[in-house]
């Protein structure tokens, strides 16, 4: 493999409330055997497999804003940051006792708050897909938060407040990002999508500068400072765009597409 090709889900590959054009899809599937690709998302690795089959992707995949670097041929992470017990269970205990609705990742599944108003998305990504493959949904037990769920990789926190964020951002064994409106991820500390990128273009032997990262969000900034070509999405943020070294069309207009055949 000579040049690696990187791309967030939301937003860059996927529009909001759509499906992947069939003209991304087939530039995709065009790419000459020289090149790889693969994704690089805030999602759980149990909700990206979908995309992972219709696009044909094998070269492992970016899951939890860089906390896990996820083989699903092996079905086994090739790189993972993990929270400690201590500053899982820290958190998850600081977010029950201020009312926050939440859901966990982790290797057992997707964990949430009984009565969580924001299961829709998990609900819907299980309906799409076979059984096989759908994402273990598991309501957290709040009684008994002795022993947290096992290798968690990220938090995700609802309309959280200033000063949560404050607070969670001042802790240096966590990383704190946002992905999308009125939510924040959180990771262990030093789980960035950009440290992502550098462990598996290592592993698959490309060079950073033959390493192609698309974005269009806060969370996809570390791809373009980690050494790789960043590439914004003509729908991303101004300070996402500043960051880039190229700037392809709208998402919705097959921004990763265009670039791919008229910019790289």
């Amino acid at each position: 493999m000579k040049r690696l090709i990187i791309c967030d889900i939301d937003n860059t590959l996927l529009p909001a409330g759509g499906e992947i054009s069939p003209y991304t899809m087939e530039t995709i599937r065009e790419l000459p055997s020289s090149t790889g690709f693969t994704i690089a998302t805030g999602r759980s690795f149990h909700v990206v497999r979908k995309f992972v089959e219709e696009m044909g992707i094998s070269v492992p995949v970016i899951t939890s804003n860089g906390a896990q670097v996820y083989d699903y041929e092996k079905n086994t992470a090739i790189y993972e940051k993990c929270f400690s017990k201590r500053s899982s269970s820290e958190l998850i205990r600081t977010l029950i006792a201020e009312g926050f609705d939440f859901v966990a990742y982790g290797i057992d599944g997707i964990f949430y708050r009984q009565g969580s108003t924001h299961m829709a998305f998990f609900n819907n990504y299980n309906s799409s897909v076979r059984k096989e493959i759908r994402a273990p949904l598991i309501p957290l037990d709040e009684k008994d938060l002795s022993s947290p769920p096992s290798r968690l990789t990220k938090v995700l926190v609802y309309s959280p407040t200033d000063a949560l964020v404050q607070v969670l951002s001042g802790k240096k064994d966590l990383e704190v990002t946002a992905s999308m409106k009125s939510v924040i991820d959180i990771m262990a500390g030093g789980s960035t999508k950009g440290n992502a990128v550098v462990a598996l273009a290592e592993h698959l032997g490309v060079p950073l500068t033959d390493t192609y990262c698309f974005g269009d969000n806060d969370n996809d900034v570390s791809m373009f400072t980690c050494g790789a070509v960043g590439i914004a999405m003509g729908n991303a943020t101004d300070d996402v765009k500043a960051r880039a070294s190229i700037v392809t069309r709208n998402c919705k207009d097959d921004g990763v597409a265009y670039a791919i055949r008229h910019l790289l």
